[in-house]
């Protein structure tokens, strides 16, 4: 007897050991994860927080990470690897731990290339054989919507309503209408959101066009913390002649910036419907040099007269229809991120797996982009791009920073537009939404280094789309085109020189 006692205290010990852990467990250790939303755009990685209080080591501990129903495995980490069979396939190659992190009671998940079917709440669940704790984390996937459009509305009856709309939103915003006074009149608007093809919501707002204010203001608040977008209405007293019914013309100016929210006017006169037109085309106009033209003098315009007005900024900015030839370079792989495949003749680029190639100042490590070969220091370029389902084409300067996860934008010295699964957008810094109906399939840049600005255009109307100003680089210093992708289907193409007049 005296060896079996002695057999029997290492199993006494063990299982003291596990009680008094799980004990531990139960009455201290709690799962915490964040009290925010952990917000992204589409094609970021996310990192959803979650960790032991105390920090003590999960060791045999069995994690995981489920959608906020259960159903859906995220992420499974049992007996110190990976459980892949139980895991939703959606998350296959995406979801990670931090296993350095581990004995330190870290369980937070890496989620990468995240997609909006990811939105939702997630739960990170800590289990051992005698106990459980779970913390619940948000992850909110967004898009910021193009700039509110205020225009009137004709629904058939003997009321007139103004129309608010905006295009290329995640998640759903709140829309919001006042009046001259400030008096919140969303009550007596009728708001409709529809989906499109990349998942975006588009919303319309309608109110009806009372005669008691002649101010409206529409604001778009997103559900995330974000500036909100606005645009203001003036009616001018004129426009109620009487039961038989009324004509409005609207000048529209909308600007607003991520530090404060700008409601500017929208200033509407009489017009026909040739001078509905003619207001449309003069969105031409440069930003910033507004000019008001009341009905009268509007008719008295000559086409001729009109013509100037639309095409002044063209005449400044469309240079290339008149005299340059699209150019011709090519990629430089050299300076191509390790995921990024490009053709043998330096025309083509798409997305591909990781290659183990020598690392060197030139080439991007981070993003997946690609330079030209070729570089400027003087003179007007001209070049087009077929896109493909995602991309940001734009310019760069030589001195600009290629490793880590560097800011594309103008203060960082990159130039440029993006398209793909988020939306369609100019990389200012806040980022510009633009609307989809702009977005070409074919670029056309022009970079004009001597009057340091760059604009975008779509090849087929040729039509402005976007210009940067005031593009800060060294004299002397090369300027080269950049090309960045997320497609792994379809080739980002450069195309061949034609004449931009032809």
């Amino acid at each position: 007897t005296g060896s079996s006692s002695r057999a029997t205290e290492p199993v006494s010990s063990v299982v003291c050991i596990l009680v008094s852990f799980c004990s531990v467990l139960d009455d201290q250790v709690v799962v915490l994860g964040p009290a925010d939303p952990v917000v992204v755009f589409p094609g970021e990685d996310a990192v959803l927080p979650c960790y032991l209080s105390p920090d003590i080591s999960t060791g045999d501990l069995e994690i995981k990470w489920f959608r906020e129903d259960y159903r859906t495995a995220v992420c499974l980490y049992q007996y110190g690897s990976y459980n892949f069979e139980k895991q939703n396939p959606s998350y296959s190659g995406r979801a990670e731990l931090f296993p350095e992190e581990l004995p330190r009671g870290n369980m937070s998940l890496k989620l990468k290339d995240v997609r909006r079917s990811d939105h939702g709440k997630y739960k990170c669940v800590v289990e051992s054989a005698e106990h459980y704790e779970d913390a619940l984390i948000d992850l909110s996937i967004r898009a910021l919507g193009s700039q509110p459009s205020v225009s009137l509305h004709s629904s058939g009856g003997d009321e007139d309503q103004l129309l608010c709309r905006s295009e290329g939103w995640f998640p759903e915003p709140a829309v919001i209408w006042t009046d001259r006074d400030g008096n919140d009149v969303t009550s007596l608007s009728n708001t409709t959101v529809e989906r499109d093809s990349l998942g975006l919501l588009n919303v319309r707002s309608y109110i009806s066009a009372q005669r008691e204010s002649n101010i409206f203001s529409c604001l778009l608040r997103s559900a995330l913390p974000e500036t909100d977008c606005g645009s203001q209405l003036y009616i001018s007293k004129d426009v109620f002649p009487g039961p038989s019914g009324w004509m409005v013309c609207l000048f529209l100016t909308a600007a607003f910036t991520m530090a404060a929210s700008a409601l500017l006017v929208i200033h509407w006169r009489r017009m026909d419907k040739e001078e509905r037109l003619w207001e449309s085309k003069r969105k031409f106009a440069p930003e910033g040099k507004r000019t008001t033209i009341n009905g009268s003098s509007l008719r008295r315009a000559s086409r001729e007269q009109r013509c100037h007005v639309k095409c002044k900024y063209q005449e400044s900015c469309l240079w290339r229809v008149q005299s340059l030839i699209a150019e011709y370079f090519s990629l430089d792989p050299h300076t191509a991120h390790i995921a990024l495949i490009v053709s043998e003749d330096g025309k083509r680029v798409r997305r591909g797996e990781e290659k183990d190639l020598p690392d060197n100042p030139q080439r991007f490590d981070y993003w997946s982009c690609v330079l030209s070969r070729e570089g400027f220091t003087s003179g007007r370029h001209y070049w087009e791009v077929e896109g493909n389902d995602d991309w940001t084409i734009g310019v760069t300067r030589e001195s600009a920073e290629r490793k880590a996860g560097f800011s594309f934008v103008p203060q960082g010295g990159y130039w440029g537009l993006y398209s793909g699964y988020s939306g369609f957008s100019a990389l200012s810094d806040p980022v510009t939404p633009l609307l989809s109906s702009l977005r070409p399939r074919k670029v056309g840049v022009c970079m004009d280094i001597e009057e340091r600005k760059v604009s975008f255009y779509t090849v087929e109307s040729r039509s402005h789309i976007y210009t940067f100003t005031d593009m800060v680089f060294n004299q002397g210093e090369k300027i080269y085109p950049v090309f960045r992708t997320r497609d792994r289907c379809q080739d980002l193409v450069l195309l061949p020189p034609v004449r931009c007049g032809d």
